[in-house]
């Protein structure tokens, strides 16, 4: 049933005042990395600890998070706006958005922030389609915390220019 585009416009309006918090996923591919801001990422169980991160499917990393199995969300702190719209900007096909970011390796050897609340390193165990995202559950199996602040909450108004 298709809907009428005002009341698409009014539905996606009211889903803006769904909570969800900034990440930065980042995968491995060969010796590649890349690494993208994730706002669609919600724990799905706890024995054995899963998340899921909805990825659009035409974006560079899909692919490499499929290929690789492998995942790595950086939590960001609630002052890390301008890291969420470094890894919003651009593709990772055209530049390496990693250089000069301060960046480790996973257990599981993908990318994170050394910069950043905590991390969580996943291991894809299912994958989904859902309209133009591929929702991506990933177990958990390794963790840090280097940080004990706030995390930051997705605001669409700090990332309107970035939208643009």
């Amino acid at each position: 049933m298709d809907r009428d585009p005002q009341d698409r416009k009014e539905i996606l309006g009211t889903m803006r005042y769904l909570t969800h918090g900034v990440y930065v996923l980042g995968t491995r591919r060969g010796r590649q990395s890349n690494a993208m801001t994730a706002s669609w990422v919600m724990q799905t169980a706890e024995r054995p600890p899963c998340v899921a991160v909805a990825v659009r499917g035409d974006r560079y990393t899909h692919d490499m998070v499929l290929e690789s199995e492998t995942f790595a969300l950086s939590i960001l702190r609630d002052d890390q706006v301008d890291a969420a719209t470094h890894f919003a900007d651009t593709s990772g096909e055209y530049h390496d958005k990693l250089q000069g970011v301060p960046y480790g390796l996973t257990p599981g050897g993908s990318p994170f922030l050394l910069d950043c609340l905590a991390y969580l390193d996943c291991r894809v165990v299912d994958r989904a389609r859902a309209g133009d995202h591929t929702v991506i559950v990933g177990e958990v199996l390794a963790s840090d915390t280097m940080d004990d602040s706030y995390p930051l909450i997705y605001d669409p108004s700090e990332y309107e220019e970035a939208l643009r």
